[in-house]
């Protein structure tokens, strides 16, 4: 493409590659844009897309008629840059043995805010031309000239491509559907086919299956029956698209005879012509998009071809990232799990489940603060099973282990309000953190254990205190200051649970 220092028009590349000499100006702006095959005709600069309108009216452009140079008020390329519609010859200095056509067309493209001109000069091939009322000639028959209206097709069509693309390129997985279906739509009303679709292959090729269809108004649906397809079933197409990427019939009648199963198939679907393309992503065949006529056959074109293959790539890309997007999103969910896990194993005690000591330190200091901070009283409980290591003696440590789990399952009981905490605190000793919590709360709580522990009656022979197993229990509360530490207050517990012991065990006493 021709660079230049301003910047062009999105859709510049499209005029740019076209054979036929076009000049291209927007009425807002003085530039005139000059395609390759234009500035070769012209004998200007090819790196430089952008001519003047001095550049313009120092052009030597003849009158075939009389051979005489336009002046300036005449000129009918000056004529067309303005916006009048011609199309008539003339004759250009450097190259006076071949008339050109100048053609020139006012247009309104949907992606711009304004007016444009599209200007064609191409070599006449023995047109016939005949005299308007203004006595200026006109061509009969303009064979030769570029067909501006398909120029402007292109030109809608490339818009068209870039707002499919727009919403294809980030969609989510859960609208992926609706867009496909949309770009399908847009994609067969363009193009005057009677039904779009697209088709998915599975992992080894082996079957296809139609994942989404448009169809037109008053044309039969098939995609319920086109599920899961095997190879076998239609193995003409299959072969096709694998081999050519590309299965274009125009006339569904003259498919050859190893096509039979196909063409048993169109006629069942009232196919007259036909025209898929593959889609491709990372070098793996994914499917195909297509479309059929009904109505009426078709002579496929390379502009058809061209399209649909732009169509299929962007689906396939879509369908790609998505399908990239979900696995990335699959594990993150698994690391996201598999944190949470860690965490979980790092702050919770592996034998019983509840808190482990870790965590228990942590979430002291934090309701520490938090007591310090609003005001509020802060209790501790702790408790140590009597004569523990004689239960472990008699039944087992496998036995003791399962006490161990009952004990801690009858404190996460107790924990109910936001901030309240049972953890191991070490061995056969607990802890409940108790935010909240005064004196004779924590009494309260202590009591509970000891009443729900009498109820479970778990049997302990060998102590020395009851014939069941029974726990000793010690608390504080307080209300927290900046000379507050952690510390001080397990040690208050903890010297409160040393009395209850002294006292006999199977006690609960506080730190006064």
């Amino acid at each position: 493409m021709a660079e230049n220092s301003v910047a062009l028009p999105h859709f510049w590349p499209i005029l740019d590659a076209m054979p036929a000499p076009l000049l291209y100006k927007e009425h807002s702006r003085s530039r005139i844009l000059a395609n390759q095959a234009a500035l070769t005709l012209l004998q200007r600069d090819p790196t430089l897309a952008e001519l003047s309108l001095a550049d313009i009216q120092q052009l030597p452009l003849y009158n075939p008629d009389n051979h005489s140079p336009y002046d300036l008020l005449h000129n009918p390329l000056l004529l067309a840059l303005s916006g009048t519609a011609l199309q008539l010859p003339v004759i250009l200095g450097n190259n006076p043995g071949q008339p050109l056509l100048l053609h020139s067309k006012l247009v309104t493209l949907s992606f711009t805010l304004h007016s444009s001109v599209l200007i064609s000069l191409q070599p006449m091939q023995g047109q016939k031309f005949i005299s308007d009322s203004t006595g200026a000639l006109a061509a009969e028959k303009s064979g030769s000239a570029t067909d501006i209206s398909e120029l402007e097709e292109a030109l809608a069509f490339d818009k068209l491509i870039s707002l499919i693309s727009t919403e294809l390129i980030n969609v989510q997985h859960d609208k992926l559907d609706q867009h496909i279906l949309d770009a399908l739509a847009a994609v067969g009303e363009f193009c005057h086919a009677d039904r779009s679709y697209v088709f998915q292959f599975n992992a080894d090729i082996s079957e296809m299956s139609n994942t989404h269809e448009w169809v037109r108004p008053g044309v039969s649906s098939h995609k319920d029956q086109l599920q899961q397809i095997p190879q076998e079933g239609l193995p003409y197409f299959y072969q096709k698209i694998r081999q050519d990427l590309v299965f274009a019939v125009n006339k569904v009648s003259e498919l050859p005879l190893a096509a039979q199963a196909e063409k048993q198939e169109f006629d069942a679907e009232d196919i007259q012509s036909v025209l898929c393309c593959a889609m491709h992503a990372d070098n793996k065949l994914l499917g195909f998009v297509g479309c059929d006529m009904v109505a009426r056959q078709r002579d496929w074109t390379s502009n058809d071809l061209r399209r649909m293959k732009l169509v299929g790539e962007m689906i396939a890309k879509t369908l790609q990232n998505v399908r990239y997007r979900q696995s990335l999103q699959q594990i993150q969910q698994q690391l996201l799990q598999a944190n949470q896990e860690l965490q979980k194993q790092a702050s919770q005690d592996g034998l019983t489940g509840i808190a482990n000591r870790r965590q228990f330190d942590h979430h002291l200091q934090s309701e520490l603060k938090r007591s310090a901070r609003n005001q509020q009283p802060l209790g501790l409980l702790m408790l140590d099973i009597d004569r523990f290591k004689h239960y472990n003696d008699h039944y087992g440590h496998q036995a003791g282990d399962e006490v161990l789990q009952q004990v801690a399952q009858l404190l996460q009981q107790q924990v109910k309000r936001q901030g309240e905490l049972a953890a191991r605190y070490g061995g056969e000793e607990f802890a409940i953190i108790l935010p909240g919590s005064n004196s004779e709360a924590c009494h309260k709580v202590a009591s509970n254990i000891q009443q729900q522990l009498t109820q479970l009656g778990i049997a302990h022979q060998n102590s020395d205190i009851q014939p069941v197993l029974t726990v000793s229990m010690g608390y504080c509360s307080i209300f927290a200051n900046q000379s507050s530490s952690t510390e001080m207050l397990i040690k208050q517990a903890d010297a409160a649970q040393y009395q209850a012991k002294k006292s006999g065990r199977n006690q609960v006493c506080s730190a006064s």
